[in-house]
């Protein structure tokens, strides 16, 4: 029997691993978010840079200023971001001379601002859509004149053809 570690679901993201005929979901922490040591003139790049010799990247994300904008990397591989959290835990990654921090990043569960329950926009659009009767507009096909628009091949509308050949 394999003993696993049972994690905050909070602080983690979902990982596909095929066993035999089965595949099993496993969540599995791969994002730390860096929560000292950057300020807002360090590049994402030189974020990145740093942290790449621990294992492929997936997005490093390191927008203005951190104390607005936490910066967090996400990495292809548990393991990757494992290591570089020990690193970092052991004072071994510094970004322009500084040792920076960095902490098992939680996952967000709705956007800020969102009320469970509460009607978006497109919910009360939806709702007066329905009670117009449903319909979006006119289709291509309803012109909304009793003539008809329809061109042929070589361009011209089909009564004008009409009207020349008589």
């Amino acid at each position: 029997a394999q003993a696993f570690e049972t994690l905050p679901s909070t602080c983690l993201s979902p990982k596909k691993v095929r066993v035999g005929s089965h595949v099993i979901v496993m969540a599995v922490r791969d994002t730390i978010e860096i929560i000292d040591g950057v300020h807002s003139g360090t590049t994402r790049l030189s974020l990145k840079t740093q942290l790449e010799r621990f294992g492929d990247i997936d997005i490093c994300h390191k927008i203005g200023d951190p104390r607005e904008d936490t910066p967090w990397v996400r990495f292809r591989d548990a393991s990757a971001a494992l290591a570089a959290l020990d690193a970092i835990a052991r004072g071994e990654v510094l970004i322009d001379g500084v040792p920076i921090k960095a902490q098992w990043r939680g996952r967000k569960k709705e956007p800020p601002g969102f009320k469970s329950g509460a009607r978006t926009s497109r919910d009360i659009y939806l709702e007066q859509q329905r009670a117009r009767g449903g319909r979006r507009g006119r289709s291509r096909s309803d012109s909304g004149s009793r003539h008809s628009r329809q061109r042929s091949r070589d361009g011209r509308r089909r009564d004008e053809r009409s009207e020349r050949s008589e």
